[in-house]
């Protein structure tokens, strides 16, 4: 009985889980790639928005250093796994260091931006691209990045990529998740409450200890991590290694 109790709770999550991921590719391949790809550009948006891509663009160059230092222990040739790569700022700023990328997303929209911005700087010969869910992937990179991609899922569905992108690694995952606490959790409520052009997109947010008890089960460690607050933009950045030991 009790087995049946765990296995029917097993299959509910999952269900959630995939119900939820199909929310977001809806989501992020309609209003939320309009949305996105105005932020993560320089066309004219509104001062909350501006606060949003001024606080990504610190994290972003943050997460950049942090992937080159680890990527590079490998050598010449390093291969980094952009998971959920959106319209590709990090994937371009990677290719530009000399490190080979694979830029995975759920989105066909996000996937066409990013191919569009690796052509227009002339790196196409050190990306290629796919659209996918970043749970399904194969191979393994010397380091993996996945930026504010966790940030939209509940703790399920947060423990499940975490899984698949430990697995995928060799090297450092860098990743950004937004912590639970109570100015996060204010700014969001009020973020709700904006106009409906202006509105915030939903979040999820985790417990740091979730967190680093997550990491622990996928053989991971936290290395380091920096707190990324810019006016409505808030994520705490990570780079987790493997343990010692961890094949």
């Amino acid at each position: 009985m009790l087995n049946e109790v765990k296995h029917g709770t097993a299959n509910s999550l999952m269900t959630e889980v995939s119900d939820h991921k199909s929310r977001l590719l809806a989501y992020f391949d309609g209003l939320g790639f309009e949305r996105w790809s105005a932020i993560y550009g320089d066309a004219e948006v509104s001062r909350i928005r501006r606060t949003i891509r001024q606080g990504h663009a610190r994290m972003l160059a943050l997460a950049e250093q942090w992937i080159c230092e680890g990527a590079g222990e490998a050598g010449t040739g390093a291969q980094v796994l952009d998971a959920g790569c959106g319209t590709g700022l990090l994937s371009v700023a990677l290719a530009r260091r000399g490190l080979r990328v694979s830029a995975v997303d759920i989105s066909p929209q996000m996937v066409g931006a990013a191919e569009q911005a690796v052509r227009a700087a002339g790196l196409c010969d050190r990306v290629d691209f796919r659209v996918g869910d970043i749970e399904g992937l194969d191979g393994r990179y010397d380091a993996v990045a996945c930026l504010d991609v966790l940030v939209h899922y509940p703790a399920p569905g947060f423990a499940g990529i975490c899984r698949a992108l430990a697995a995928r690694t060799r090297g450092p995952m860098v990743f950004t998740y937004a912590p639970r606490e109570r100015l996060l959790a204010a700014l969001h409520w009020l973020g709700g409450r904006f106009p409906s052009n202006h509105r915030r997109t939903e979040i999820q947010m985790i417990a740091p200890q979730q967190v680093a008890r997550t990491l622990a089960e996928c053989g991971l460690q936290v290395r380091r991590t920096a707190r990324v607050s810019h006016g409505f933009y808030h994520v705490t950045l990570v780079e987790a290694a493997p343990r010692a030991g961890r094949q």
